[in-house]
């Protein structure tokens, strides 16, 4: 039996396309260049394109197309408002990333940088997730998966890092509170990467929970740390499960077991999002993940949904690098969202994640 599942996408999310280094910042390319070569070792740094790049959103949609699945249905986003942004970010800091609508120029030294259509590209993207969570409250659908760029998760309250020019996610999370009524939002983000922006923007929240499983610091963006539970108000409401590089399947299944789904329980959200980068897969190089370990992640947390906050869950696009990782990764997620079950994935022998996991596990149940 299929579910409507709300695929929202907009070719202009293309127009963003940072390429090239920046010769007014030469200090600022010496470090990229150096940060590149440390992971990716054997990259050509002189005929480098820059990894956030269109053709990422364009492998999905490919092979989406090519490969059908029975109860997708296609949607426009609508670009997020300034009043919609401002809720998450700074309004000094919206205003400049707005001025530099047509422009180029880099924006920081992790090659964060914008081309002529790049502020067009970021809101709609930070609107998807607005216009699916929206469509969720109407009753159209109960799922929906964001093919979005730029990502989001490090946009931090008031700069822009890490690719990510603003939050999606955080402006989902703030639309879904202040405008839909959804008293508690819980978010897991499994980008191979830490949502340093989306932890900041909730660090005394208690309204939103924030999972994070991310490769453990000094790796990008070097945060994330165990012991980084909340502050205030929102002590608690971080959970952060840093992993060793090549963790696989089933280190990511445990997380979702023992540390994800005890916590949804005990938080008892109104909707669940994902911060879904793809970059654990093994075509990157760094993790050891496929993507019968994401489907079977989108049906754990799909069940959760239905269990938790009547269905609903709402996946954005993050990170991944490699085109047919992303394609097949993503196909296999929204496979799932359209109600086809899967019931096993691939396993490791030896997943060196398994134990980063159960010493979270354990730090989070002594606090």
């Amino acid at each position: 039996m299929t579910t409507p599942v709300l695929l929202y996408y907009d070719t202009r999310m293309l127009g963003h396309n940072p390429h090239g280094w920046d010769p007014g910042n030469p200090a600022w390319t010496d470090a990229v260049k150096a940060m590149i070569a440390l992971q990716y070792p054997g990259s050509n740094l002189e005929t480098y394109s820059h990894p956030e790049r269109p053709d990422r959103l364009t492998a999905i949609v490919d092979r989406l197309m090519l490969d059908p699945i029975e109860g997708v249905r296609w949607m426009l986003p609508t670009a997020a408002t300034t009043a919609q942004l401002e809720r998450v970010h700074d309004d000094n800091y919206v205003a400049r990333i707005e001025s530099l609508d047509g422009d180029s120029c880099w924006l920081a030294a992790d090659t964060t940088a914008v081309s002529p259509g790049s502020v067009e590209a970021a809101r709609l993207a930070a609107g998807a997730g607005i216009s699916a969570v929206e469509a969720i409250s109407a009753g159209e659908a109960r799922r929906a998966f964001c093919i979005v760029r730029p990502p989001g998760h490090h946009a931090h309250s008031g700069c822009a890092t890490g690719f990510c020019l603003y939050n999606n996610l955080a402006v989902t999370a703030a639309h879904a509170r202040e405008s839909l009524g959804y008293q508690r939002v819980m978010v897991w983000d499994w980008d191979m990467h830490h949502g340093n922006g989306t932890q900041e923007i909730f660090y005394s929240d208690p309204s939103v929970l924030v999972v994070d499983s991310h490769c453990a610091a000094p790796f990008y963006p070097g945060t994330g740390l165990q012991r980084d539970i909340g502050t205030g108000a929102g002590v608690g409401s971080q959970i952060n499960v840093p992993l060793p590089l090549g963790s696989g399947n089933a280190a990511l299944l445990k997380v979702f077991d023992e540390l994800v789904k005890p916590a949804a329980k005990a938080f008892q959200p109104d909707i669940l999002l994902v911060s879904s980068g793809f970059d654990c897969h093994y075509l990157d190089m760094t993790c050891s993940m496929d993507e019968t370990g994401f489907a079977i992640l989108t049906q754990r947390m799909s069940d959760l949904a239905d269990e938790l906050c009547k269905g609903r869950l709402v996946v954005l696009l993050e990170g991944g690098y490699n085109a047919q990782a992303l394609a097949d990764s993503a196909h296999a997620v929204v496979k799932v969202l359209a109600g086809n079950t899967v019931n096993s994935c691939n396993v490791m022998l030896e997943d060196p994640g398994c134990g980063a996991v159960v010493d979270a596990i354990q730090f989070h149940q002594e606090m």
